[in-house]
């Protein structure tokens, strides 16, 4: 999981970018008397933020496009803002758009980084929260993997809430949570866990092992680390072989400190195993572990 920085857009300027692209001039007078609902919605969304208490803003109906959502706005207004007015490259507000995609440097940060990013993620799903559909805080990088596993649904509990990228607590990103357990098994196997401190709050270590499960990272994780892992250990037995097991043990712990890679992404979490791991960093694998 990988921290961004707030995109620095402001939110009411990208609301109206994309309704000064309206072509229908009843249509765009409509959005610009709403101006004001949408000027406190921003403020709600800041206010959820410092609270980390986004799950408690208030929710569209499911379906029912022509259904008001504020003022004289109904939720397709809203959504209409993002699929037709910011997305196509044709739009002004297509300039934010490339803006935030382009900050995450390609990596998705949910996953911490397995994806490249491919599109614009709604931090809260615009099917829900359709006043938040432009929202440069609420637009986040993410990879296809990510986008499509993610539910269009978000929780009704704070312990229920995903990571948010630009938002939570920076200790989410730079302190370990994420760990693995090396497995003694024909192929040797890694297993990863969500594991906070005790010391977390318990509705943060909720949240993590919420964002943990939803994004599937155990078996993304997993799948990642097999090559990896085998590439290790094939090292070990042709250019490491002259290594003593504790040169072994530095050459994995110094891994697991990569700068580029995040703290809990999968390569450092698996090299934190294995240069935790006496039987691995012991082993020679010529014969049977």
């Amino acid at each position: 999981m990988k921290q961004l920085s707030l995109p620095p857009q402001g939110a009411a300027d990208v609301f109206l970018s994309c309704v000064n692209a309206v072509p229908d001039q009843v249509t765009r007078a409509n959005y610009i008397a709403n101006h004001g609902h949408i000027v406190q919605s921003i403020s709600a969304y800041s206010a959820a933020s410092a609270s980390k208490s986004w799950y408690g803003l208030p929710r569209a109906a499911w379906g029912q496009a022509d259904a008001i959502v504020v003022g004289s706005l109904s939720k397709g207004n809203l959504t209409d803002l993002y699929t037709s007015y910011m997305v196509p490259s044709t739009m002004p507000a297509r300039v934010t758009y490339d803006e935030i995609m382009v900050a995450a440097n390609g990596k998705c940060p949910f996953c911490g980084g397995i994806g490249l990013v491919s599109t614009l993620d709604h931090y809260l799903p615009k099917s829900a929260f359709p006043l938040y559909s432009v929202l440069p805080a609420n637009l986040v990088p993410c990879c296809k993997d990510c986008n499509t596993g993610k539910s269009g649904t978000f929780g009704l509990q704070r312990a229920q809430q995903p990571l948010h990228p630009y938002l939570d607590d920076p200790k989410f990103f730079n302190e370990r949570w994420v760990h693995a357990h090396v497995e003694n098994t024909n192929p040797i196997g890694l297993q990863f866990i969500c594991a906070p401190p005790q010391t977390w709050q318990p509705v943060e270590r909720e949240r993590l092992l919420s964002h943990f499960t939803d994004y599937n990272l155990a078996y993304r994780y997993g799948v990642q680390a097999g090559a990896e892992l085998a590439k290790v250990i094939d090292s070990r037995k042709g250019s490491l072989k002259s290594l003593s097991p504790a040169s072994f043990q530095a050459y994995l712990a110094e891994s697991a400190m990569s700068p580029g890679f995040d703290v809990n992404g999968w390569n450092r979490t698996m090299y934190y195993a294995l240069a935790n791991t006496p039987w691995f960093y012991n082993a020679d694998f010529e014969g049977p572990v």
